[in-house]
């Protein structure tokens, strides 16, 4: 992503999290409160996770997909007049100084901007230009995941949808998904030591060897859970996916020396899909980020601004980490669980009234306010 502040045919993109300029509607996605964590094939609860609450928070969790965001964002980007240039691949940092950056793309062609943002995902080109010894860790855990109608399989009215089922092998998930929940989600999280690189490892190129790893143990679940495991091999199940547990290591900055060079989202601080955050994080680093270049001034230098977003952004991850971690390691079995370390052996999760609540500070954050008072920090400090 390439930005020029100065240019004459710029536009402005501007979302606001109380009211942007175009919503989702509800029919696109599943609405739901919480994701409840239950035992298999006891199926006890032990504990429920609040990603949406009206009374809480002000709104309920959905779950859309990729396809349906990416959409939105697309038809967002057009509605403002911004233009997006598709069959390019970035290669190189040709030189970068205060008063820009000049970049190159593999078809050999170079462009000049104010400013260069990789985005581009938890491999990120970009990133090993400016920090060429940070590399991904494999956490040693996946999920594979498959969808299918959910009219295919019987699900009793009283289990809590979403719901996540550990057993001894492992944890199911099952989840509605798409327009009222047609569709229903099924991710298999569980140990896998082999290092996997990238999304797909050779040993798992092959789906047969994907649906085995599914199928492998179904007298060790339920029958509910059986049931998910048999749709694998259904006509009508899609999306068939490996996600192998990755994290960044922890920088001590996002920005190149010059600062004219930044990366967000996953390029800085990748983390697995337990908890459900690394779409949303990336989302929070674009509009913070935005709402500083926004609201910089002359009186406040790049350098002290990128490093007081960094500190702010940081210190949310953190947070966003620990959580993720412990949804993983809920989802662990008992013998996994063990081998932990005693600070990772998480209590199961409040499942009362009180835990409602619990994730106030990542729902109910106002990251405008946030951002325009460090800037007025940074401001009053230089005065």
């Amino acid at each position: 992503m390439a930005f020029n502040r100065d240019s004459s045919n710029s536009e402005t993109l501007t979302i606001t999290s109380a009211a942007p300029s175009r919503s989702l509607q509800t029919s696109q996605g599943y609405n739901f409160e919480a994701i409840t964590f239950v035992t298999d094939p006891e199926h006890e609860i032990t504990g429920k996770l609040y990603f949406g609450q009206k009374d809480a928070y002000g709104y309920d969790g959905m779950r859309i997909t990729r396809k349906v965001l990416n959409h939105e964002l697309t038809e967002m980007a057009k509605e403002a007049g911004v233009e997006i240039h598709y069959g390019k691949k970035f290669t190189k940092i040709v030189h970068e100084d205060a008063n820009g950056v000049v970049f190159e793309f593999a078809d050999g062609s170079q462009e000049r901007a104010e400013m260069l943002i990789g985005a581009d995902g938890i491999y990120s080109k970009v990133r090993s230009c400016i920090f060429p010894d940070i590399y991904p860790d494999y956490s040693g855990h996946l999920a594979i995941t498959y969808s299918f109608p959910r009219a295919n399989m019987h699900i009793e009215e009283n289990l809590p949808l979403p719901v996540s089922l550990r057993g001894k092998q492992g944890s199911f998930i099952i989840s509605p998904q798409a327009e009222g929940g047609k569709e229903l989600l099924i991710g298999r999280q569980l140990k896998y030591e082999q290092k996997i690189h990238f999304r797909w490892d050779t040993s798992l190129q092959d789906k047969q060897a994907l649906i085995d790893i599914i199928q492998r143990d179904p007298n060790a679940w339920s029958p509910l859970v059986q049931a998910a495991q048999a749709q694998v091999t259904s006509p009508e199940t899609d999306f068939l996916h490996v996600w192998p547990f990755y994290t960044v290591p922890k920088m001590d900055r996002w920005h190149s020396l010059t600062g004219k060079v930044v990366i967000l989202g996953d390029a800085a601080h990748a983390i697995p899909p337990p908890a459900g955050q690394g779409a949303n994080q990336a989302l929070e680093d674009s509009y913070s980020f935005a709402i500083l270049l926004a609201n910089l001034n002359d009186k406040v230098s790049l350098s002290d601004a990128l490093t007081a977003w960094e500190a702010y952004r940081m210190e949310r991850m953190d947070k966003v980490l620990k959580l993720t971690n412990r949804v993983l390691t809920i989802r662990m079995t008992d013998e996994e669980r063990a081998s932990m370390p005693e600070h990772m052996r998480w209590d199961e999760i409040d499942g009362s009234d009180a835990g409602k609540s619990e994730l106030g500070w990542l729902y109910l954050v106002d990251i405008d306010r946030d951002v325009k008072n460090s800037i007025k920090t940074l401001d009053a400090r230089d005065r």
